[in-house]
């Protein structure tokens, strides 16, 4: 039967995290100076030395969430080990952060999320194996292995590198240059994060923390940001995550150019295989950008991808035309950051500024999409925290009435029926535009919903249930003004 270590050593730890089970049979060193994350797993016997305690109170080895250890495992650190989430130890593996037993004063070792260090390997000084990463059985790593390659031998060398423009692993030939292979994935990238942003430093940091503490310097993934000309403090805080990470691009527009034109702009700066809208007040769940990534590498021949925030339960669903895409996503095919276009089928939209000045011209290039890849991946992912940011730049009825509805027109006989826009306008309307609409007079949410009634009925007074939702829209209370101002 198989045995945990007691609930006292446990609680001796700097961090014991929740399903973390650690067989009996093995020995901490110091272990105030060791944290464990999350459904942690390892198997018995193993070593963990910390060599030293350190007389700051911050741990010398980290776990991450979901790492699985296999027996024998021996992890010596003399100043910081630590491996992000999922990363997974074969049997009889030994990691130091000091080589050829001497000691080192600085610097650390950091094993990515998601790699798999296999049997008998030896890592060993200070340095870093990217996400991703695979070290073959018996290898001995002495230097830094880059995000998703295989390395193997002794000293181990890369063999494989993962190239996702064309979505497999590739083999590099015996004394090859890796480094040219490397450099020709930073230029082809998975995923470009495309984020149109005006005067709002404060939350673009937040936004970008949100990603860089996840994907790092990882090059499977661009972030291009484009600044729309701003006067407050986003030109300085650009420059500082320019020292920091290669993988971003920072855009400064002369002029104010519009934010759909800015939203244009920047997805026409992308270099990935896939295009991902973000909105610079729209943060990322820790955890949830790797998870995506591979999303994205599994259904590389998807068009669009659409990421349901309304539903967290972690399927991905693939589905194929016009008519599935729309009872799937209705009006949230408007939220650009749930927004990702396959680059390929991108620029072959022949007018892709069709709808450029209607606030929601993202949603007409998704259907132009899948005019000519019809193939589409929903993925249930509860990604994101808000800023909860409310905006009167534009009328509420208009871009929900007339802005939406007549991109869905356009796509009639073209992937669309008459039937399914009738049915889309009614589901619109009674599932978001009047449940926002009192929730905007309620709780005098900045927003302009001047002619509300107006625009509601130039829309649907031909409808059988116009008179029914009239009798809704006015038994909402409100204010004088219709520029609800929040004070």
């Amino acid at each position: 039967m198989t045995t945990y270590i007691s609930p006292e050593l446990a609680s001796q730890f700097h961090k014991f995290g929740s399903h973390t089970f650690i067989q009996k049979g093995g020995h901490f060193e110091h272990p105030d100076q060791i944290s464990l994350g999350n459904s942690v797993f390892m198997r018995a016997p193993y070593v963990f030395n910390t060599v030293s305690p350190r007389a700051e109170n911050s741990p010398k080895i980290v776990i991450g969430d979901g790492c699985q250890f296999n027996l024998g495992v021996s992890v010596i650190a003399d100043n910081h080990i630590e491996l992000e989430r999922n990363v997974l130890i074969g049997p009889n593996v030994t990691l130091t952060d000091t080589s050829n037993n001497n000691r080192v004063l600085s610097g650390h070792m950091r094993i990515g999320e998601g790699s798999w260090i296999g049997a008998n390997a030896i890592v060993k000084g200070p340095l870093t194996i990217g996400k991703g990463a695979v070290v073959k059985p018996n290898s001995v790593v002495t230097s830094n292995v880059p995000d998703y390659c295989v390395v193997a031998g002794d000293p181990a060398q890369i063999t494989q590198i993962y190239l996702p423009d064309i979505g497999h692993w590739v083999d590099i030939p015996p004394h090859s240059e890796a480094e040219h292979f490397v450099n020709y994935r930073k230029q082809h990238p998975l995923l470009s994060i495309c984020i149109p942003t005006y005067n709002r430093a404060s939350h673009l940091e937040h936004c970008l923390t949100s990603i860089f503490s996840q994907i790092g310097t990882c090059d499977l993934v661009e972030v291009i940001v484009s600044d729309n000309a701003s006067t407050d403090s986003t030109p300085a805080l650009m420059n500082r995550y320019l020292e920091l990470y290669p993988n971003l691009t920072y855009i400064c527009n002369e002029e104010n150019i519009g934010p759909d034109r800015n939203i244009y702009h920047v997805m026409n700066q992308a270099n990935g295989k896939f295009v991902k809208l973000q909105g610079d007040d729209d943060f990322y769940v820790d955890g949830t950008l790797m998870p995506l990534i591979h999303v994205l590498h599994m259904h590389g021949d998807c068009g669009v991808v659409h990421i349901n925030v309304r539903n967290g339960n972690g399927r991905v669903q693939v589905h194929e035309g016009m008519s599935a895409f729309l009872e799937l996503t209705s009006i949230y095919a408007t939220f650009i950051t749930s927004t990702i276009l396959r680059r390929e089928e991108l620029k072959r939209i022949k007018d892709p500024a069709h709808f450029i000045d209607s606030s929601f011209n993202q949603v007409y290039l998704q259907y132009a999409i899948l005019m000519e890849n019809p193939k589409f991946c929903i993925m249930n992912a509860n990604m994101y925290t808000y800023a909860g940011i409310s905006s009167d730049s534009y009328n509420f009825g208009e871009i929900i009435f007339r802005s939406y509805q007549s991109i869905l027109s356009y796509f009639i006989d073209k992937g669309l029926t008459i039937d399914q826009l009738r049915s889309e306008k009614k589901r619109t309307l009674y599932e978001y535009a009047i449940p926002w609409y009192r929730r905007i007079i309620e709780t005098r949410m900045i927003a302009n919903v001047e002619r509300f009634e107006d625009i509601y009925t130039e829309h649907y007074q031909d409808e059988p249930y116009y008179h029914e939702a009239l009798a809704i829209i006015r038994s909402i209370q409100s204010p004088t003004s219709n520029l609800i101002d929040g004070e």
